[in-house]
Parts: structure tokens; C-alpha cells; sequence
């Protein structure tokens, strides 16, 4: 197949020749692959297709980032990698492209081709040394200081998983751990392993990046590889790993990061590289985050839930005169989290939101009293397409039972044996979802700005 945008990655220097037609991606240059990190994520001996591996994440990331779509076009991009590795017959084998361009294809919605060639660069020497696991069973969580990943880090004895947890997180000096052990509130004990490479570019052409749940997975593979774990946890409670596949937004591609299908085919490159099937394991799947937020309520294991976060606007976009750092109120993240909340019977500071009040009659009116700034058309166009998610899933619930995209998404994860009780369950998710929203806006009232706009769709 011949690809329109072609990106070779290089251990060079800045001035070698660029090819016609190829984009450049430069090791420790474009993308930064930083030696301590590294040192600290490889926690075992491991050998040098193992940190190929984190090398081939932060190439995919680059070239994700750097190739803008053309949505006129369509959304699918045709990428060609070219990738230098030590042993190009390794990483050639059609077991490993094969379900490496499946698994990116799956999770973006692009057409991905790798070619690997031979390396004549040697990777930076890493001062290894075993990291002390304690348990012998271990389990890795990919950690983002969400809801989610805070209510299953909770859970994970609850739910029947021993051992010592290894949370896998971006990279944030602003967060204890790396080759340290770290006590939560409860004084239990885990292991904390930051992404060891950053795009050191800071002019990404292309927002989606889709690819990033690809680098969490590919790292939380390799950790637990190297520890030997039984398994890695996906903490998304069910509206985040269905619904953006259930109800995709205009012409994107759906949102998959947090599907099974994603999992399965990750698990299919990781035997491909390791021979071992290291398998994924999704505990909160066919729950709500409310239900997840509600059972951690009961279980008395909530301390400290409010202080997490679950927004997609980021400082710039929220202006207080307290200048803290808030949630916005209004986008897709902030408002399945106050849906969650609600059902879980739990309650947040006044201050917790910049879009404070949800049951005011307009965006201007919901604004927080310190606000420094007025509505956008972005922040309602942000707004529109949350509720839009919300009401989409929901009516979702009353599909008939031939749906074509409930049975297209069972099948990309399931086992014909599990499809006709996966359906079941995924059904009663959809339902129970529709509920908890309903109750949500009711209670918010008829003339809501919420309601107003699910009025209209």
C-alpha cells in the first residue's frame, strides 16, 4: 500500500538529508525519550526490543500529532513509519506488524504501515537494576488522577486482584514514585512508573491524538512484562469504554481507547512480541461511573475522590479571580462526572466548577461568580456536543434489538460464546445510564440550559 505521509525516525543528527515526501522524527530531539525514566521503568533486565518498544511509542505519538487531518478528505490517514531497530527480522515478522497496524488502526482510524530498518546507532546504556516488587503477583493499573482510575485503584482488592499494584502514569514531577514505594491514604502500598518519553515538539499540527491511550497500553504491557504480572486493569467505568463507539460524533472515527476490541488487540501484539498473552481485564466494564462511585461510597473507600480531576479544559481556558486550578462544569468529562456524582448521593465544594450552576437558564447565567472572562463560542460549542454525548447514549437505551452498532461492538470484543450475555449486559449499561441522566436534568429543572438544548436535538 502506498502511504501519502511517510515519517522515518532517526538516531541522527539534525542535519541529515530529508528524503522527498518524508516527514522527519528525530530521536531525543523530537521526541525525547528521557534515560532516568527509562532507567526506573525498566524495573527488570530487559533487552533492547524492549525499549525499541517505548522508542516505536513516542514515533507513533509524533507522527499521530504531527500529520494533520483533513476532514473534508475524509478522516482516515494513510501513515508509513520508518522505524531503525536492531534486529529488523524481530519487529518484521508479520505477527507483530500485522497486530501492531491492527491495534493503531482500530484505535484511530487510520491506515498505519511499518517498515523497520536496521539500526546502526546504539541506544543509551541504562544503569539497571531490579526493582524491589515485594509480592511476587503484581498488577498494573494505567493511573491518570481521574475518577476512574482513583475509584479502581481503590477497588482492587474488592474486586478479587492480590499483589502489588503498579500504577502507570504520565509523566508529572508533581506526583511521588518513580522506583519509590508510595502509601495511599489507606497506607497501602504501590510501585509508580511514569511514561518515559515526552514529543519534545510543541507545534502539534493535529489535536485528536488518538494514539495516546496506544503509548499507556504499549508501557503498561512492558511493565508487565518485565514484572511478570497476571494481568493489566482497565480502571473506565462502562459509559467511557462503549460510549464514544456507541454514539461517534459527526464523521470522527469512534473513540476506543477504553474498548475491549482495544484490549484484544493489544493483547494479540504483546504475543506477538513476548509470546506471552498478558491479558486485560476490565472491572468496572458493565457498570456506570456512578454506580462505581456509589459502590465506592458504600464500601466507605471515597476519601479523597473529590480531590481528582476530570476535566479536558486546561488553565487557560478557566479564568477565576482565585486563580485555582477548577474544573470547567461543562465538557464531556466534567459532565459524566457530575451525573456520577449526583447518583452516588455525594456533593462538591461550591467552587469546584467554572460553569457553576447547571439549572440556570443560559451559559452566562451558569458562570461562577468569579469568573474573569465571558462565554465563547468554543466553551458553547464544548457545552452542545457534552449534552449532545449524554442524550445520544441515553436514547441509545431504547435501540431495538437488531442495533447494528451495539452488535458491531460486542463482536469486535467478544467470543461468540460471550456475545449473547455481553449484549445483555451492555444493554442494561445503555439503560441505566439513560436513567441516572434523566433523574439529572430533572432535577435540574425545565427551564436549564441543559434542557433546553436536549430539546432541540
Amino acid at each position: 500500500m502506498s502511504a501519502s505521509f511517510q515519517v522515518r525516525a532517526s538516531f541522527g543528527k539534525r542535519s541529515r538529508r530529508v528524503r522527498s515526501g518524508e516527514i522527519l522524527c528525530l530521536i531525543d530531539h523530537d521526541v525525547e525519550v528521557s534515560t532516568e525514566r527509562l532507567e526506573a521503568f525498566c524495573f527488570k533486565e530487559s533487552n533492547e526490543e524492549d525499549k525499541e518498544l517505548v522508542y516505536l511509542a513516542g514515533v507513533v505519538a509524533f507522527a499521530d500529532r504531527t500529520i494533520r487531518r483533513h476532514l473534508s478528505e475524509g478522516w482516515r490517514r494513510p501513515i508509513h513509519v520508518v522505524m531503525p531497530v536492531g534486529n529488523p527480522a524481530h519487529w518484521g515478522r508479520p505477527s507483530v506488524i500485522n497486530s501492531l497496524q491492527d491495534a493503531l488502526g482500530y484505535l484511530t482510524g487510520d491506515a498505519w504501515k511499518f517498515e523497520f530498518v536496521q539500526r546502526t546507532e546504539a541506544l543509551p546504556k541504562l544503569k539497571q537494576k531490579d526493582l524491589d516488587l515485594g509480592d511476587t503477583n503484581t498488577v498494573v493499573v494505567p493511573f491518570s488522577n481521574g475518577l476512574d482510575s482513583f475509584a479502581q485503584s481503590k477497588l482492587l482488592a474488592d474486586d478479587g486482584f492480590d499483589g502489588t499494584p503498579i500504577r502507570i502514569t504520565a509523566a508529572n514531577s508533581g506526583i511521588a514514585g518513580d522506583r519509590d514505594w508510595v502509601n495511599d491514604e489507606k497506607s497501602a502500598r504501590y510501585r509508580r512508573v511514569s511514561l518515559p518519553f515526552k514529543i519534545a515538539t510543541t507545534n502539534h499540527a493535529e489535536p485528536t491524538y488518538r494514539s495516546r491511550t496506544f503509548a499507556f497500553a504499549a508501557m503498561a504491557g512492558l511493565a508487565a512484562h518485565l514484572a511478570g504480572s497476571s494481568c493489566i486493569v482497565v480502571p473506565e467505568a462502562g459509559q467511557g469504554s462503549f460510549g464514544p463507539s456507541l454514539v461517534p460524533v459527526g464523521g470522527e472515527s469512534p473513540h476506543r481507547g477504553s474498548h475491549p476490541g482495544f484490549s484484544r488487540r493489544m493483547t494479540t501484539l504483546f504475543h506477538a512480541l513476548w509470546g506471552r498473552s498478558i491479558p486485560f481485564k476490565h472491572p468496572q466494564l458493565w457498570r456506570t461511573k456512578g454506580e462505581v462511585l456509589r459502590r465506592l461510597k458504600d464500601l466507605n473507600l471515597h476519601d479523597g475522590w473529590d480531590a481528582t480531576r476530570s476535566c479536558s479544559q486546561g488553565p487557560r481556558q478557566i479564568h477565576t479571580a482565585r486563580h485555582k486550578l477548577i474544573h470547567c462544569g461543562l465538557c464531556s468529562g466534567c459532565l459524566l462526572r457530575r451525573v456520577s456524582v449526583f447518583t452516588a448521593g455525594l456533593t462538591e465544594p461550591d467552587d469546584f466548577y467554572f460553569w457553576k450552576d447547571l439549572s440556570a437558564p443560559s451559559l452566562e447565567a451558569a458562570i461562577c461568580e468569579d469568573a474573569q472572562r465571558a462565554p465563547t463560542k468554543n466553551d458553547l460549542d464544548i457545552a452542545v456536543h457534552a449534552v449532545m454525548a449524554m442524550e445520544s447514549l441515553a436514547r441509545a437505551a431504547d435501540a431495538n434489538s437488531d442495533n447494528l452498532m451495539f452488535k458491531q461492538n460486542l463482536f469486535e470484543a467478544f467470543d461468540f460464546p460471550e456475545l449473547a450475555n455481553a449484549e445483555i449486559k451492555l444493554r442494561r449499561l445503555i439503560t441505566t445510564h439513560r436513567d441516572e441522566w434523566r433523574a439529572f436534568t430533572a432535577a435540574l429543572g425545565p427551564n436549564a440550559w441543559i434542557n433546553q438544548q436536549i430539546a432541540i436535538l
